[in-house]
């Protein structure tokens, strides 16, 4: 099978900003759970819960969610990216490690679904 240029080209540019977007978030070492636990404790309990489900209006759950997409949001927040009070005062206070950490602690939280409504 063969593609037009425009086809492949567009492919090819595809790959290459999915690489690019892959490579800026993955965590540069592998988190460490009992580390991001300490960190939680310290830092992110008050608005996240230790267990992951928010205390506060407006505040997201962060148990079971997949670690890559925590450590995007954490570096959005870092870099500006993204604006919320809080977050604002805490994640330039977060390294690359502790985000890591945080990421891997609050992915490794088991999320069990219960029935759904009106089934």
């Amino acid at each position: 099978m063969t593609f037009p240029n425009n086809l492949r080209a567009g492919v090819a540019i595809g790959a290459i900003a999915m690489f690019a977007v892959t490579a800026n978030t993955a965590p540069s070492r592998a988190g460490d759970v009992a580390s991001g636990r300490k960190i939680a404790a310290a830092k992110c309990q008050m608005c996240h819960g230790m267990d992951g489900q928010a205390k506060v209006p407006g505040a997201p759950h962060l148990s079971g969610q997949v670690e890559e997409y925590l450590m995007m949001q954490m570096k959005a927040f870092r870099d500006g990216v993204r604006k919320n009070d809080m977050m604002s005062l805490v994640a330039p206070t977060l390294s690359e490690n502790d985000e890591a950490d945080l990421a891997a602690y609050y992915a490794a939280i088991e999320v069990t679904i219960g029935k759904v409504p009106s089934e």
